[in-house]
């Protein structure tokens, strides 16, 4: 493969805690075709009539969006006809569940005879404003589980199952600062107790399996989860599997992905019921050599 020899200005904003991040980071630093410009949106921020030149000049800007730092780099991007990995209204897209469960149904649908055993739960927004109109309209939807609006912002994120209405009072309690704002509401379905976790780089699909949070906290009774020690193992992904990874590919105009499928019990179905952009990508060995691998052959080929 020719590459010219002008160096790249990339730029990459992510959390630099983060554990495949950093070691991705320092893959990208060896490449001697690669100005790497590294930004930490909870670190450093913007004089807005004054943006940096080396972001005006960026040939690539990659986000791991965590906070609206990130989003409003996007934006800039976007004014400025900067390349981005992933533009910023397919970022919120994804950072909306609303409209992310908008595009992963009219994706399911537009491609039905490819992917006719991928399902989506029943799901709904409302506001919990009014306390007893909310549980009068849950009452016959029960159980759900109650997902915040925003799934980028990992201080303020939820999932509450309800299985009996009372519960309801309890997410009240715990989560009264969103009480005015609407929710994201999700029918419960049971299932095998595995969560299966795909990972997708450009044409590359990886799939790893874990408990499902939710079925250890009915066991073990938990008041908190740390999803991160849940133990996870490697599966076999499936044709169905690889299909449907380029149909969400393609519709949601997604490069680097990840998304979470769960299996009802005794049936040969799958519900699709998340998606994210830029996952963790945690219990995939050595996934950095990939993502590094793909970035530079992204930017070769812009």
């Amino acid at each position: 493969m020719v590459y010219d020899n002008m160096v790249k200005k990339v730029v990459f904003s992510a959390n630099q805690d983060h554990v495949v991040i950093k070691k991705l980071i320092n893959k990208l630093k060896k490449i001697k075709e690669f100005d790497l410009i590294f930004h930490d949106p909870t670190k450093d921020f913007f004089c807005l009539s004054d943006m940096p030149e080396q972001f005006k000049n960026a040939d690539l800007i990659i986000l791991k969006v965590r906070n609206e730092c990130s989003i409003d780099l996007l934006h800039f991007a976007k004014f400025y006809n900067i390349p981005t990995l992933h533009d910023v209204d397919t970022v919120l897209n994804c950072k909306n569940k609303i409209a992310l469960d908008y595009g992963l149904r009219k994706a399911l649908n537009d491609h039905k005879k490819d992917v006719e055993n991928i399902l989506m739960p029943d799901s709904w927004n409302h506001s919990l404003s009014d306390v007893n109109k909310f549980k009068e309209w849950a009452l016959p939807k029960l159980p759900i589980v109650i997902k915040s609006h925003n799934q980028h912002d990992k201080y303020n994120r939820f999932n509450f199952l309800v299985q009996k209405i009372e519960e309801v009072e309890k997410f009240c309690e715990r989560y009264k600062e969103f009480l005015y704002y609407d929710v994201y509401v999700q029918k419960f379905i049971e299932c095998d107790g595995i969560e299966r976790k795909i990972y997708v780089i450009g044409d590359k699909v990886f799939g790893i399996k874990r408990e499902n949070p939710i079925y250890k906290f009915l066991r073990e009774k938990l008041d908190y989860i740390d999803v991160s020690l849940i133990e996870r193992e490697s599966f076999e992904i499936t044709e169905d599997i690889i299909k449907l990874s380029n149909i969400l590919s393609a519709d949601l105009n997604l490069e680097i992905f990840g998304f979470d499928l769960i299996r009802p019990i005794d049936q040969n179905i799958y519900y699709l019921i998340d998606l994210n952009d830029f996952p963790s990508f945690k219990g995939i060995p050595h996934i950095e050599n990939e993502l590094k691998d793909f970035i530079l052959n992204y930017v070769i080929n812009l």
